[in-house]
């Protein structure tokens, strides 16, 4: 019975959403290869809301309030540097721009 009920959770836990708003306040969203690097998309409602980005095979990136860029702007992310040494907002630019490997663009 017990292993029934194991079996159970974790295949509830396979099915739940990869993406969105989480107990914590914080929301999930899943980048998307863009180049050398990645691009996540934050929907407006979560933007004061502490980010994180997920990507298949790594690590998710945490890009906290604050630090999200407001709608129509972007925000090349390195996930080796800090916070504050990022680089500042921008307008987001069309199409795919060429990142440095490993970064992410997130776009508000």
């Amino acid at each position: 019975m017990l292993a029934l009920a194991c079996a159970a959770v974790v295949a509830l836990a396979a099915c739940a959403p990869a993406t969105g708003l989480q107990s914590d306040g914080s929301v999930v969203v899943r980048a998307e290869r863009a180049g050398a690097g990645w691009e996540a998309s934050v929907p407006p409602a979560f933007v004061a809301r502490t980010l994180v980005v997920t990507r298949p095979w790594a690590r998710a990136v945490e890009v906290p309030r604050g630090f999200v860029p407001p709608p129509g702007t972007c925000r090349v992310w390195r996930a080796d540097l800090a916070p504050a040494l990022q680089r500042p907002f921008e307008p987001c630019p069309f199409g795919t721009p060429d990142l440095p490997s490993g970064s992410y663009l997130i776009r508000g």
